[in-house]
């Protein structure tokens, strides 16, 4: 039964920043549910086996990176089945509130800085943390989000009409 309660605070402490990375990189509602249980499921699996976490930040890490892990798995499997859907290639022209400005701009971002930036300023990931999950150092991490903020201040800067996927 200890085990149980351990598994479900591990899910409540960890459910919505792993359904959060999970879904900006599926943006599939449906898959980040399927996504956010095997992770769950991994992490069962590494506990059954006898494996233990240090510390706390070592067990977020752990969840992050098999998170990511998993992500980059699913978009390989889809993009080499070819799986989009029809629409995902019309575009139309949106007018972007400022709110969202940021986030199209985040999104135009090459997948390395867009991961560090978002693992930072939307889940809230200390630079020694970001740099054990993405296996960089942290200069290096340092060194991304500096590009990483430059280029979307540039892109919000030019306050053009950008356009988006549907």
């Amino acid at each position: 039964m200890k085990e149980e309660i351990d598994i479900n605070n591990i899910i409540d402490k960890y459910a919505d920043m792993i359904n959060r990375i999970i879904y900006r990189h599926l943006k599939s509602k449906e898959d980040t549910e399927d996504a956010v249980q095997e992770v769950f499921i991994k992490y069962m699996k590494y506990i059954k086996a006898g494996n233990v976490f240090n510390t706390d930040e070592h067990e977020k890490c752990w969840l992050v990176r098999v998170t990511f892990n998993l992500c980059r798995n699913k978009l390989k499997y889809n993009k080499m089945r070819m799986t989009m859907p029809l629409n995902d290639y019309i575009y139309f022209d949106l007018d972007i509130s400022s709110e969202n400005l940021l986030i199209v701009a985040v999104n135009k971002l090459e997948k390395k800085y867009r991961e560090t930036f978002e693992l930072f300023y939307f889940d809230d990931l200390k630079i020694s943390e970001i740099s054990k999950i993405l296996k960089i150092s942290e200069s290096n991490v340092k060194t991304r989000l500096k590009r990483a903020r430059d280029k979307v201040k540039e892109y919000m800067m030019k306050g053009e009409r950008v356009y988006g996927k549907i």
